[in-house]
């Protein structure tokens, strides 16, 4: 394999392997427990149960009844059930980044106040990653709140798993960078 091939080789290992770094604590719920978080149960449940999108753990919140409007600066109101954690956004840190979903007539509100953004509101049925902007408030203390609300009387569920921080926006993205460093692969080949 000639130099330029071992070059591109690397540049495409490093796009794919470098991974997002994670200040939050017991992110991916990984202890089996609430460790680092707050949670807030009003007419229903927050637990840490298996699953989740790494097949390990994951926060369940379950909803139960009806709702109210949605809190404001991280107080809930009632019917009402969540989690959050006080943390410090790394100075390189764009985006916090967390798989979501809902079930039943669940919705999931994820928000970090001292962004100024409004809410990210979640409701796919199957495990999504969002991504809420952090650059402008790098190295600030912060709060992320997760909590879900019930639109009908019964038993839903919201589900929360991988916060973390990154420097990276989204997959995709990371798949767009790789598809870029493979063409200019193939365009140094064929000059």
């Amino acid at each position: 394999m000639e130099m330029r091939g071992i070059g591109c080789l690397c540049l495409l290992v490093a796009l794919l392997a470098c991974p997002g770094w994670s200040d939050i604590i017991n992110g991916s719920f990984e202890t089996g427990d609430f460790t680092g978080w707050l949670d807030q149960e009003t007419r229903g449940v927050a637990e840490v149960v298996p699953g989740g999108t790494d097949g390990a753990w994951m926060a369940q919140m379950t909803l139960q009844g009806y709702y109210l409007p949605p809190p404001r600066d991280g107080d809930f109101g009632a019917a009402l059930v969540g989690v959050f954690q006080d943390l410090e956004v790394p100075v390189d840190a764009r985006f916090l980044l967390f798989d979501a979903w809902v079930d039943g007539f669940g919705v999931g509100y994820a928000h970090l106040p001292c962004t100024g953004l409004s809410e990210t509101i979640i409701t796919a049925t199957q495990p999504t990653t969002s991504a809420i902007p952090v650059s402008d408030v790098a190295g600030q203390d912060c709060t992320f709140v997760f909590y879900g609300r019930d639109y009908e009387v019964g038993s839903n569920h919201v589900y929360l798993d991988n916060v973390r921080f990154t420097d990276i926006p989204e997959p995709g993205t990371l798949a767009l960078c790789a598809t870029g460093a493979l063409a200019v692969c193939a365009l140094g080949r064929a000059v």
